[in-house]
């Protein structure tokens, strides 16, 4: 059964089946436990209790009396024949004779009982005419034709039930598989995500991952013309500098030499970021940070002081957080080298580390121009964080700082410069949680 509409039909189906059987059953034990208790009945105790009716409210009362027993006893037939010989119900003295003579013969029933209420003499008949009764059957007298009813009304509901949930079921997989062809562009269609219940759930996350999927596509794209572009410039000053050695001599070799050691960092930032998001290696401990934060900004001040900046650093004591001490450290100075190159010559970089309620959190303030608010949501993007350069730096930060379960910010200060900050789970955060990071890509 690979048909979703059929497997929902047969299941809903077989459950109406099985409940309607399941009540036929109860009913029938119903009437079978009711039949038995017959023969523990008293004929003579019976029609004690029809005389006091009898005594009580006369004909009138005896007939109210002979409507409460057929309620409880449906399958026994009472009858009373008064002192005329005319049975009180209007039914004929050879309708009495002809059913007790064809009556079943039990060890209870048939039985007659004479009694005088009133001084006056009445003959009460006993008849078990059936062994069982179905009350549900003698209201709709026609039981095969009602099961016929039951199992097609109920077999139309099904279909019509399992038709509601495997027509959006199709369209969604309808939807996969344009994806999973390349059609980007499809979606699931207003009337699927709009309901409020599952499908609906389902069908908002399909659209978002095709939209996400497209999304990763065109920045793949965008990447890859990106780094072409950044090749090309560098490859095409090296030709013109290998033409300038080849007619002037020698003096042209330290250009070539210095565009090769630009080459060779862009490709070793790309394929560094490159395996950060495919297949990130890592080894986690309790890493101190307050020491590494001094000590990424030890090694800052001598690119500060040639560049004529001061650096002004506030670093808490004792920020412990669990991770990888070598990819934190990567982080760190990435973040530090892109204030020192942005920041304008004279004016000073303020560091802050500080213990927060959630975490640690490390923060960088430059003085520069800062970035541009419709540029500022692609800050850690690849090729577009910072601006003149080659814009891994901060797409690398981005990534080790997921890795590590925390979330990075980057924004415009309201006097003036830059700032970047990290937040950091502290050392309690666990270990093995961290490793949840493995593949994952790094938030833009």
């Amino acid at each position: 059964m690979r048909s979703l509409w059929f497997r929902i039909w047969l299941s809903f189906w077989a459950i109406v089946v099985a409940t309607f059987l399941v009540a036929a059953l109860i009913d029938y034990g119903l009437a079978v436990r009711r039949a038995r208790n017959l023969d523990l009945l008293s004929p003579a105790a019976m029609a004690e209790s029809g005389a006091s009716a009898l005594a009580r409210g006369g004909e009138e009362g005896a007939r109210y009396w002979l409507l409460g027993e057929h309620n409880l006893y449906p399958e026994l037939t009472i009858f009373i024949l008064g002192p005329d010989g005319r049975e009180l119900t209007g039914r004929r003295p050879s309708e009495v004779s002809a059913q007790w003579a064809h009556s079943a013969r039990g060890r209870t029933f048939p039985a007659q009982v004479s009694v005088n209420p009133r001084n006056r003499p009445y003959r009460f008949v006993f008849i078990r005419d059936r062994s069982l009764s179905f009350d549900f059957w003698d209201v709709l007298l026609a039981p095969w034709i009602l099961a016929l009813v039951v199992l097609s009304v109920s077999g139309v509901g099904a279909a019509l039930l399992a038709r509601s949930f495997a027509a959006p079921v199709k369209r969604l997989e309808q939807v996969v598989e344009n994806v999973a062809d390349g059609s980007l562009d499809s979606r699931s269609g207003h009337a699927l995500t709009a309901r409020r219940d599952e499908i609906g759930v389902l069908a908002r996350g399909i659209d978002r991952m095709t939209e996400r999927i497209g999304d990763m596509v065109a920045a793949k794209d965008a990447i890859l013309r990106d780094v072409s572009h950044e090749l090309r410039a560098p490859l095409t000053r090296l030709r013109a500098a290998a033409e300038l050695a080849r007619h002037r001599g020698t003096n042209a070799f330290e250009r070539i030499d210095k565009e090769v050691d630009r080459l060779d960092a862009l490709v070793g930032q790309i394929l560094r970021l490159s395996r950060l998001r495919a297949a990130p290696e890592f080894n986690f401990s309790t890493v101190d940070f307050s020491a590494l934060a001094a000590e990424a900004v030890e090694d800052l001040k001598l690119e500060a002081r040639q560049a004529r900046m001061q650096v002004i650093a506030e670093i808490e004591g004792g920020l412990i957080v669990t991770g990888d001490e070598n990819l934190l450290r990567s982080a760190l100075e990435n973040i530090l080298r892109n204030a020192v190159r942005f920041n304008r010559q004279g004016e000073r970089i303020d560091v802050l580390a500080s213990a927060e309620r959630d975490g640690v959190r490390f923060e960088v303030r430059d003085h520069g121009s800062g970035v541009d608010e419709r540029e500022l949501h692609r800050i850690f993007e690849p090729f577009h964080g910072e601006g003149s350069g080659a814009g891994l730096g901060l797409a690398i930060v981005s990534s080790i700082v997921e890795l590590h379960g925390g979330a990075v910010d980057a924004r415009n200060r309201n006097d003036g410069g830059f700032a970047v900050a990290i937040d950091l789970p502290p050392a309690h955060f666990g270990q093995e949680e961290n490793r949840r990071s493995d593949g994952v890509e790094a938030r833009r």
